[in-house]
């Protein structure tokens, strides 16, 4: 009853469109899918969606990008297993949030992350100008360093001050960009060893200072997170490899197959009346829309009562709480 193929009918049957001349059955499950994966996501946080987001922390790596890291999704009809990157995968990343099991201070607020735990750059190095373009090298005595951290400054044969800033190229190693070009220096990075080696694109005179910067941690469990451009950023940086687990809203999985049912077969109708109400809008059939919509309020109000029921029973969280719950709650009436 609620399959895909269920959901056609009934889309049939509330557009009129009772044809494929009309409309085609691939084009009723675009708009059954965009409906199911983008507009109705957005519209009910649902208590069934409610789900945890969870990857694995790589030692002295600081930021995790939620557009590149992949997320498995489904196995597709060939057996070959589906990956998505985790931002289009994860609606929401909400705390609490845990890193092996220790729950940490979570936060998207840039300012109130760094005044916690500032990016301090220090002049770790410099070196004299022999007159040629490099290769010029160093040893950071404090290390590691930070990604994205390294910098290196000198003015050349021309009077122009050279900048390059550090590309990383993998969890200890990086490259050189110009900062204000974008062009490729040659050199290398060593963010553990802290050893660096750089080659610019004109000479250093002689007597001219080549400044090396950089921001040193000492790596640990992570304590704190923060979410902030689909980027996730940790201190201190980990050590080691760790499980972090954060409370998210996870987008459903699209329906392919005339088999395939939605994730609560109850949604099968409000995703009926989802899908004719887009093809509805898209016809420009205002007398058609205004006729579905007491009938999709209907549906809409039938989803979300699953979730209002299922929070009805949590009380609100207060800092009082942990203090009301088995076994501690009302030990004073104990005899």
């Amino acid at each position: 009853m609620s399959t895909l193929s269920n959901i056609r009918t009934k889309v049939r049957r509330l557009t009129g469109r009772s044809s494929i001349q009309q409309i085609t059955n691939a084009q009723i499950d675009e708009y059954v899918n965009t409906f199911y994966l983008f507009d109705m996501p957005e519209n009910l946080r649902l208590f069934s969606e409610a789900s945890t987001f969870e990857f694995m922390t790589t030692a002295n790596v600081d930021q995790y990008d939620l557009r590149t890291m992949q997320v498995y999704t489904y196995t597709d009809s060939s057996n070959v297993d589906q990956f998505e990157p985790a931002v289009d995968v994860y609606i929401t990343l909400n705390p609490p949030v845990y890193v092996a099991g220790y729950q940490c201070f979570y936060t998207q607020d840039r300012e109130q992350f760094f005044r916690i735990y500032p990016m301090l750059s220090q002049i770790v190095s410099t070196v004299e100008g022999d007159g040629t373009a490099g290769p010029y090298t160093t040893t950071f005595a404090n290390v590691p360093v930070l990604q994205n951290s390294v910098t290196v400054g000198a003015i050349d044969s021309t009077d122009v001050a050279i900048n390059c800033v550090d590309v990383p190229t993998n969890r200890s190693d990086g490259t050189w960009k110009q900062s204000n070009t974008n062009t490729t220096i040659t050199g290398s990075v060593d963010y553990i060893t802290g050893d660096l080696s750089v080659t610019f694109s004109n000479t250093i005179p002689s007597g001219n200072t080549v400044t090396f910067t950089a921001v040193p941690y000492q790596p640990n469990r992570s304590q704190a997170l923060m979410f902030y451009n689909n980027i996730i950023t940790l201190r201190p940086v980990p050590d080691q490899s760790y499980k972090v687990q954060i409370n998210a809203f996870k987008r459903p999985t699209q329906m392919i197959d005339d088999a395939d049912y939605p994730e609560l077969k109850q949604w099968w109708q409000y995703l009926a009346y989802g899908a004719a109400k887009k093809i509805m809008e898209d016809a420009q059939d205002d007398t058609g829309l205004n006729s579905l919509m007491p009938g999709y309020k209907e549906q809409e109000r039938l989803v979300l009562r699953r979730t209002i029921v299922q929070r009805t029973n949590q009380r609100t969280a207060t800092i009082y709480t942990d203090m009301t719950g088995f076994p501690y709650g009302n030990f004073q009436n104990r005899i």
